[in-house]
């Protein structure tokens, strides 16, 4: 392992082929973000201004540079911090900054057209102040698309153990050191069910919520496969079946005021 390495979260180094699909799959997701998201926003992608949060090694940050897009990454781990720049700079990609910061932590007002948070949420303890972040940083009529792990899904998605998202904490811990895949579950744990994020989300009356479906399944992760397609479909025709989805795919459209928290 190296000094690198050491100090990220233990599923990046188990799950390595998954960052790796990750990097190949970004332009692809800027196609389906111009398709799955683009009817919401206040302008095309390409004139906006673009928080990445949870930016990880920078994939998706540089892709919507060379779209065209003014991006900012903010990413906690200075590991993959480090990675990102120095990706960046190598590059020449100039319209593209990251910060280490987290959404609770950022300052900024009215300052972002889009914010992508890409399988980020079930990694954030403090989601409702995460949500105020969000408030406070897009402009009105700006769009957040959230892409979640469902609590629900049988098969956890960072560790790809059964039933790991149903376990009490000190369970998940031991389930993990019982299969060598881990020590400590604490940084994914914090996966929403659909109803779960439903009363969340009705605490934020400045947010338009929408549960919506890949623009272009063919372009999604595992849209290549008989049963993905057959998941949208059903979804298609059965709404209530969010509630068992794998993948929870959330626009949050900024339509009134955010309430200022500052004082609380």
């Amino acid at each position: 392992m190296t000094a690198l390495e050491s100090d990220l979260p233990r599923y990046v180094r188990f799950n390595r082929e998954r960052q790796e699909l990750r990097r190949r799959l970004a332009p692809a997701f800027v196609q389906q973000l111009r398709l799955t998201v683009g009817a919401f926003l206040p302008r095309p992608l390409e004139a906006c201004r673009v928080i990445d949060v949870g930016s990880g090694w920078g994939h998706l940050a540089r892709e919507l540079t060379r779209a065209g897009c003014d991006v900012v990454g903010i990413e906690p781990s200075q590991q993959m911090l480090e990675h990102a720049r120095g990706a960046a700079r190598e590059q020449g990609l100039e319209n593209v900054e990251f910060r280490r910061a987290t959404l609770e932590s950022l300052g900024e007002r009215d300052a972002y057209d889009l914010a992508v948070l890409d399988n980020v949420f079930e990694h954030i303890p403090d989601q409702p102040g995460a949500l105020r972040g969000l408030e406070r940083c897009l402009r009105r009529d700006g769009v957040a698309f959230l892409i979640i792990p469902n609590k629900l899904w049988p098969v956890e998605v960072h560790y790809r153990l059964p039933f790991l998202s149903y376990l009490p904490l000190p369970l998940a811990n031991a389930y993990l050191r019982l299969t060598g895949r881990g020590t400590d579950y604490t940084d994914a744990s914090y996966a929403p069910t659909y109803f779960g994020l439903r009363r969340m989300l009705r605490r934020f009356p400045a947010f338009e919520t929408h549960f919506v479906l890949p623009g272009d399944v063919a372009l999604a992760q595992g849209g290549g496969s008989r049963l993905y397609r057959w998941g949208v479909a059903a979804l298609r025709l059965f709404p209530g079946l969010w509630a068992v989805s794998k993948t929870l795919l959330v626009v949050l459209v900024k339509r009134g005021v955010a309430q200022d928290f500052s004082g609380s």
